[in-house]
């Protein structure tokens, strides 16, 4: 083949393809041209999604506020950006101005700062000696001190000629944030130059605090989260959530952002308008919620007139259903001295307490596991006392009592044997009990595996375990077992009751709603399950909680007393002994529809009187609950 034939064949391949690429990929080709070449920008932060309860009221929403928004023009001068700044100085209320910010307003005007530098300096820069960033740096360590004492006046107009200077060039910035209709009017009545009003949205609480730190805040990106936010898409500038659900759900209630082409000029022009975010829909019923925090902040007034609760402060309660793990309603309340009340639900997640005799039903899985406990044998209740201890007893004599009744009566006796077994020992007068720390895992382990000790993986961010006690000893051994050493959160509490009433599947907590997942079940015969139900369920028919709730709805669950201190004057010091008071249940009997804890710390510092706070609120709720059926 011949040289001219190459070429002819070259030139028809050649115009082969510019051919198909006119006539099959011209549209495709212009677009990626059009994206390289072409800038895209999006605008302010979208509107967020609203938070509904589970009858679709509104507890979390937006309502639009004015701002004032900077959009620099290219061939804008520093001076002028200043006078814009001077116009505005006297609407600025909250601003913050660092030393850099200070500095470059020094030689924005002082002629750049220019007289600084000295003429050696500046010959070593055309020489390329040193460069223009040394040049800059020179100039910033240079400006004397006594230059940068500016007056608040003067300040104010620092911070909005840094706003006008941060970011790119074409991005829109936030001037002033949230002012009236009043203050927008005059503002655009001046004609300044580059300014326009945006209407933003900003979270409102229709039912004021109730829930708030349940439901979170939404703010500026987190420094120390800054790298992963921008991986995600975010720019430093968005609003997120950075608490509560709204941090969780950040992802479901973020809106998208409209986007703009930018023009020649730094001029926009709208390519897709603004979404607002998905709504996210909670387990709580609200009329539900209202009403556990009024009878809540009702018997916390009514126990603390009593001078045996003067260290009643506050209380704590969970309404959820057991079989699904959704929470309903929660609600943590703290009575000031001064009587005023303050929402501090989210504590549930952080505050932990030794809850008592409550979680007695872990307790008595431990022994059936172990072979501790014989099913149905009877002991007559007494004391334990080990060697170099005081005696341990029940809050008074029961009698006889089998693994059922010890859980109707609230026998402590009957677990301090049981937690001796578990060791390989049977108990006697005034022994020594060695044990190790397999020991105590033999029941934090089970304990554990019901949710006491463990995270709930409940959708809040930042939930943390109780106290977990580090001494090994015999003595605490048996506190363990009756729920007076380690200490565990409200909610590790909630999911140890719908453990309970799950027989031993462990349930995700759930406060949106999202499908149930089982996090574990414990490993126990459902014939021993039989024996904890049915002692939960004498409990509130003929025992420790008998007058309790309606017997009628076939109420199960348990109570709980724990010993424990008090700092009464805030010194960092306990000096106090006081007793917590806690309640869990469930009902009806079979297939539960409602769970509750209780949790009152603190509730007396008298052993002859307690004010019946538990009792009170269990009543006046389950009836609430009943009454909706």
């Amino acid at each position: 083949m011949n040289l001219k034939s190459v070429v002819t064949i070259f030139f028809v391949i050649f115009l082969s393809v510019l051919l198909n690429i006119n006539l099959n990929h011209h549209e495709e080709h212009l677009e990626d041209l059009k994206i390289k070449t072409e800038a895209i920008v999006e605008g302010l932060s979208a509107p967020r999604g609203r938070i509904l309860d589970r009858n679709g009221k509104v507890l979390v929403d937006n309502v639009g506020v004015l701002n004032i928004v900077y959009h620099k023009n290219p061939s804008i001068k520093s001076e002028e950006e200043l006078e814009i700044a001077k116009s505005l100085a006297n609407y600025v209320k909250d601003f913050n101005i660092t030393e850099k910010m200070k500095k470059n307003y020094y030689l924005v005007k002082h002629n750049n700062g220019d007289d600084l530098i000295s003429a050696d300096e500046y010959r070593l820069l055309e020489e390329r000696k040193i460069s223009k960033d040394d040049i800059l740096n020179y100039k910033l360590e240079r400006i004397p001190v006594e230059a940068l004492e500016y007056t608040e006046y003067e300040q104010k107009i620092i911070y909005l000629y840094s706003l006008m200077n941060e970011g790119y060039y074409y991005q829109d910035k936030y001037l002033l944030k949230e002012v009236s209709e009043e203050e927008a009017l005059k503002i655009m009545e001046s004609d300044i130059p580059s300014l326009k009003i945006v209407v933003s949205s900003k979270r409102v609480y229709p039912y004021n605090d109730t829930l708030r730190d349940i439901f979170g805040s939404v703010g500026s990106i987190p420094k120390e989260d800054s790298k992963q936010y921008v991986l995600d898409g975010y720019n430093l500038e968005d609003v997120v959530g950075i608490s509560g659900l709204e941090k969780t759900y950040e992802d479901v209630l973020k809106g998208k952002k409209a986007t703009y082409l930018v023009n020649s000029d730094y001029s926009l022009d709208l390519v897709s308008e603004e979404k607002r975010g998905n709504d996210l829909v909670l387990n709580i019923d609200i009329d539900l919620q209202l009403k556990l925090e009024s009878e809540l902040k009702n018997e916390l007034v009514l126990a603390r007139n009593k001078k045996q609760s003067r260290y009643f402060h506050d209380a704590y309660s969970i309404i959820g259903e057991p079989l699904t793990g959704n929470i309903l309603a929660m609600s943590g309340i703290i009575l000031n001295d001064d009587g005023s009340f303050k929402e501090i639900t989210g504590r549930m997640l952080s505050s932990s307490f030794a809850m008592g005799s409550v979680v007695k039903g872990a307790s008595s899985t431990v022994g059936y596991k172990t072979g501790a406990i014989t099913v149905g044998q009877k002991l007559l209740d007494s004391c334990v006392k080990l060697y170099y201890q005081p005696s341990k007893c029940s809050y008074k004599r029961l009698g006889y009592v089998d693994d059922i009744t010890a859980l109707k009566t609230s026998s402590n006796y009957f677990q301090f044997v049981t937690a001796i077994k578990t060791t390989g020992n049977d108990y006697h007068y005034n022994m020594e009990l060695p044990v190790t720390k397999e020991n105590f895992n033999t029941y934090r382990d089970t304990f554990a595996s019901y949710g006491l000790g463990s995270l709930t993986n409940i959708d809040l961010p930042n939930e943390k375990i109780g106290m977990i006690g580090d001494t090994i000893s015999g003595d605490l051994l048996l506190n363990l077992s009756i729920g007076q050493y380690d200490t565990y959160t409200p909610v590790e509490l909630f999911q140890y009751i719908n453990t309970i009433a799950n027989r031993g599947k462990r349930l995700k907590l759930n406060i949106a709603q999202k499908d149930s997942e089982i996090l574990n079940e414990v490993e126990l015969d459902q014939g021993f399950y039989d024996r904890i139900l049915e002692g939960f369920y004498e409990v509130f028919h003929g025992g420790t909680a008998s007058s309790y709730a309606n017997p009628d709805l076939q109420v199960s669950g348990k109570t709980g007393t724990s010993e424990t201190f008090y700092d009464s004057n805030n010194d960092g010091v306990v000096d106090v002994e006081t007793i917590n008071s806690t309640l869990a249940l469930f009902y009806p009997r079979n297939e539960p529809k409602y769970s509750m804890v209780i949790i009152a710390p603190n509730i007396t510092n008298s052993e002859t009187y307690t004010y019946p706070f538990t009792k009170n609120i269990s009543l006046k709720m389950t009836n609430y609950l009943e009454g909706l059926n």
